[in-house]
């Protein structure tokens, strides 16, 4: 797999390569910059031809004939690990430092963490050390480096991360976002891009290795990368280059490796790829790093229950008028008071299900949230599908005041719901008049309905609505198994960020249907359901 901007199709009309600006760039960068670690330290830093026909000379080169300032103004560059990113991004920081000719030029190294951040700040001090031209003009401090610019003011170049702040008044001439797959949401991204807006020419380059969520920023700014690649998407504005393996290579082949990584055999070589291999063989877990790392290839963190590729698939249009016509069950999962709490309806017409989620969130785990751990919850419930109560602990009172509205509108059977912390509510929704069915979390309550789903979602006979937080969710759950071969879902515990509860919330409702009359067994018998 390898992903890149298509010069071919770049409109001549409105742009011009400017071949001179392109290679000065390139002799900078390999008069001025030295390796500073390894087998190479010392030696000039000589690009290899992949990094100066993908990525250093177009981003120079390309140029608007109406004002001759560059075209590209983002990248996107996604390679496995040992492919020299981080000196790359390190080489191109120093060519604005020195010769980028801007007054008051500021540069920020951008990462989630603030360890990260300082990776290629504290390549470019590197390099700058070495290099007798830069360390005559720049002045090297514990958190900055500053170089005098054309004008006789200075160019700055820090490190921001949430972590450590610092994001407000910034206008960044350069901005280096490393290591995007590791950011819990668009927070710091957007905000660092949107403060380049009064730059002529700014740059936005994002350099990052393939990362274990499907759901967040990262893997949505790969996605969109790749249509941008591929024409799908029109933005003259963003260079795209990703190298990686595609999902069905074979991960032990050599051939793989080679696709894989630009770099192979020359930052890295056969014998690093066989020692990461070999302990790829014998673990689940160290495969998917050994895919991630090293092949860049996206993954799930762990062995989840139903493969993302899969479970997007299973949705297609209808009319959602029709729900209304036929009966449908429900799946309440309550959380504790200060978290998320679902609900969903599933409907069975022709031998095909449905399902509509809710999610309920106090405000102070969502948009007043001081939690960054809580990643999506913001843009959530921006877009409508999580609803917020007020307050610090989950409102239940207005929860039954929705399922009350729901139950006007819908034909709703039966809610099965988990007696887990549900002493507050289960009690007044009977008062209200639902009929409720207590569901147990164990393996012979969930096993069932579990396997079953899977099968009508694999088939593409179980319509989930394409709900971003349910997707989530179901790429948070991991199969759990007794010694009698019953299954059931759990999330992580190491995460507790990571929630299934839409999820569960589904299993039980789609679970209610197993046990329609006409069903030759129900696994309501076996003693884990009741009703109330």
């Amino acid at each position: 797999m390898a992903y890149k901007t298509n010069f071919k199709n770049i409109d001549l009309d409105k742009y011009y390569f400017d071949e001179k600006t392109a290679n000065i760039v390139v002799q900078y960068i390999e008069e001025n910059v030295k390796h500073v670690k390894g087998d190479k330290a010392g030696e000039p830093f000589i690009l290899e031809q992949w990094q100066k026909d993908d990525i250093i000379k177009p981003l120079f080169g390309w140029k608007h004939k109406a004002t001759g300032l560059r075209k590209y103004t983002s990248a996107y560059i996604e390679i496995p690990k040992k492919s020299g990113k981080s000196f790359l991004a390190a080489s191109i920081a120093c060519v604005f430092i020195d010769i980028e000719r801007e007054g008051g030029s500021e540069i920020v190294g951008v990462a989630w963490g603030r360890k990260q951040a300082g990776l290629v700040f504290d390549a470019t001090k590197q390099v700058i050390q070495k290099s007798p031209r830069l360390k005559s003009k720049c002045n090297i401090y514990r958190n900055s480096i500053t170089a005098p610019d054309h004008i006789g003011g200075l160019k700055t170049y820090q490190i921001l991360s949430k972590e450590a702040g610092g994001e407000d008044g910034i206008n960044p001439q350069l901005a280096i976002i490393d290591e995007l797959h590791v950011h819990k949401n668009n927070e710091v991204l957007e905000m660092v891009e949107k403060s380049q807006g009064a730059r002529k020419q700014p740059l936005s380059f994002i350099i990052t290795t393939a990362g274990s969520d499907l759901y967040g920023i990262g893997y949505q700014r790969h996605e969109q990368a790749i249509d941008i690649a591929k024409g799908l998407i029109e933005d003259e504005s963003q260079l795209v280059c990703v190298y990686g393996a595609d999902k069905e290579d074979d991960p032990f082949d050599e051939r793989t490796w080679k696709k894989a990584n630009p770099n192979y055999n020359i930052s890295i070589g056969k014998r690093a790829y066989e020692k990461e291999a070999n302990k790829a063989m014998v673990s689940a877990a160290s495969l998917n790093s050994f895919k991630r790392y090293y092949l860049n290839v996206w993954t799930q963190s762990k062995d989840g229950w139903i493969n993302d590729e899969v479970w997007t698939k299973s949705h297609w249009d209808f009319d959602d008028e029709m729900l209304r016509d036929y009966p449908c069950y429900g799946g309440l999962d309550l959380s504790s008071r200060s978290d998320i709490t679902a609900f969903s309806l599933v409907w069975k017409i022709d031998e095909k299900y449905y399902s509509k989620n809710w999610f309920w969130l106090p405000e102070d785990k969502g948009t007043q949230s001081a939690d960054k751990k809580n990643i999506q919850y913001r843009e959530w419930v921006r877009d409508e599908y999580i609803e917020e109560t007020s307050g610090n602990v989950i409102d239940y009172d207005f929860i039954i005041y929705k399922l009350g509205q729901l139950n006007k509108l819908y034909d709703i059977q039966s809610i099965a719901y988990d007696n887990w912390n549900s002493h507050h509510i289960a009690p007044k929704l009977y008062e209200e008049g639902f009929d409720l069915i207590e569901f147990r979390q164990g393996f012979k309550s969930m096993n069932a309905p579990t396997k079953e789903l899977q099968a009508m979602v694999e088939s593409k006979k179980f319509n989930h609505g394409n709900n971003p937080v349910l997707r989530w969710m179901v790429g948070n759950a991991s199969v759990k198994s007794d010694p009698a071969g019953n299954i059931k879902l759990e999330k992580d515990t190491r995460s507790p960020n990571k929630k299934i509860d839409g999820l569960i919330s589904n299993i039980m409702a789609f679970g209610l249907w197993l046990d329609k009359p006409d069903s030759n067994k129900s696994y309501l018998e076996e003693g884990d359901l009741y009703i109330i």
